[in-house]
């Protein structure tokens, strides 16, 4: 059958979701919008549809400043970073001292009560610099011309490290401060945590052949605070859905679930809730019996879809699993005409969760100009085309039709080879936070 994939179907997901609802922050009434949204979607489809809800820490910012005192006085735009730490209403001031990075070279006593000025965090440190207990940090974005952006600090777990206010300036701004010889400032962060509920959504078409064999596509329908996330990610959630019609339509031979993952941003917390199930579920079975054959057994692969839709740009494939895995997209990309880098190698989104539990997974992305405005304010649907988002998902249907929901026996091993598990457990580490 030829590939029915319609961009500009999946076009009018991003106008729903980026531009009538907007912003998505985790746990958000407009996060809610969004997945009343995509559910009603799935529904319509006639998918058996499900809500896997879950638990968030998260935090926004009331009131945030940066003031410089010496040698003049002038305020600074900038974002503040709810949990990483907070002040009250008459801030921390001090002495500015410049390093770097937050590798542990550069974390020395020099850094204890002053006022941190560099790039960012390095959570695998936090325990370092909680002991070396600077007063407070202010973070330079690392290109001119993007937007400060917001990341929160960025999870709760840097919460139990100590406060250290934290805010984010531009490039210019930084390199302002920098070149002017500034000594000292005030930050402001005021904010307010707390313990939200957000969803997985997940629509279920049962397989016609080998229904045991489970297939997931998904992509994330959250954004960072303020920013529509045009491109990151309701270009990856509106080919999910639109890859949901097209094999409602053409039929699958093995299950397929289409997820919208929920709290992408704030450190991959749906795909992450949704590994940890399987995996609990596997050792709970396996604990009665070992030769149970789990639902994380019957995985077999995880599709996923983040960051899509530049109307000027290159498609990417991250491929975590073996290298036949690899080899289909690329022999796929030769013979279509539709160029794909294809790497092997971790991609910061919700295929790795799965990953590091067994499951083999590719990250479908399109990389471009405009992801320097990624997190940012200007992640709006105007640098986005339907004919962009139509390559990509032609290119995923077709492949999936031939490989995956198609293909009369299973070609793709169900490993992840030791060098890309490697990958995923350093990814961990650097972010700080425990593999599923």
């Amino acid at each position: 059958m030829d590939t029915i994939f319609d961009g500009s179907k999946a076009f009018k997901h991003i106008e729903k979701l980026a531009v009538e609802i907007g912003a998505r922050t985790a746990g958000s009434p407009e996060d809610q919008a969004a997945a009343d949204y995509i559910k009603g979607y799935f529904d319509g489809l006639g998918l058996d549809t499900t809500v896997q809800e879950f638990e968030i820490e998260t935090g926004y910012v009331k009131n945030t400043s940066l003031e410089v005192l010496k040698p003049y006085g002038e305020f600074i735009s900038c974002e503040g970073m709810s949990m990483l730490g907070q002040t009250g209403p008459e801030g921390i001031k001090g002495e500015l001292i410049r390093i770097e990075t937050t590798d542990e070279e550069y974390l020395t006593r020099e850094i204890t009560g002053k006022i941190v000025v560099t790039n960012g965090i390095k959570r695998k440190n936090l325990s370092i610099i909680s002991k070396l207990k600077p007063l407070g940090f202010i973070f330079i974005e690392n290109y001119p011309r993007m937007q400060r952006k917001h990341f929160w600090g960025n999870y709760s777990e840097n919460m139990s490290h100590g406060n250290f206010p934290g805010v984010r300036v531009s490039f210019e701004d930084g390199f302002k401060l920098l070149k002017s010889g500034a000594t000292h400032a005030r930050i402001v962060v005021e904010a307010e945590l707390s313990k939200l509920k957000t969803k997985n959504i997940i629509a279920e078409l049962r397989g016609t052949s080998h229904p045991d064999e489970i297939i997931l596509v998904g992509g994330h329908y959250d954004t960072v605070p303020g920013v529509k996330g045009a491109s990151d990610n309701a270009g990856g959630t509106s080919i999910t859905m639109e890859l949901a019609r097209v094999f409602k339509e053409k039929g699958s031979k093995r299950t397929v679930r289409f997820i919208a993952w929920g709290s992408e941003e704030m450190g991959l917390d749906g795909s992450n809730f949704y590994a940890k199930k399987l995996k609990a579920e596997d050792k709970e079975a396996k604990e009665k019996d070992k030769k149970a054959k789990t639902e994380l057994d019957r995985t077999r692969l995880m599709v996923n879809l983040d960051v899509h839709g530049a109307l000027i740009g290159t498609n990417v494939a991250a491929v975590l699993g073996p290298s036949m895995l690899t080899d289909s997209l690329k022999l796929l990309s030769k013979e279509t005409g539709v160029v794909f880098e294809v790497k092997e190698s971790v991609y910061s989104s919700d295929g790795t969760p799965l990953s590091a539990v067994g499951v083999p997974s590719t990250s479908f992305s399109r990389r471009s100009g405009i992801d320097i405005m990624m997190h940012s304010p200007e992640d709006i649907i105007d640098y986005l085309s339907p004919e962009a988002l139509e390559d990509q998902g032609k290119f995923v249907e077709k492949w999936m039709t031939r490989y995956v929901t198609g293909a009369a026996a299973f070609p793709f091993k169900r490993e992840i080879p030791e060098k890309l598990l490697k990958q995923i457990k350093e990814y961990y580490e650097k972010w700080g936070k425990e593999l599923p």
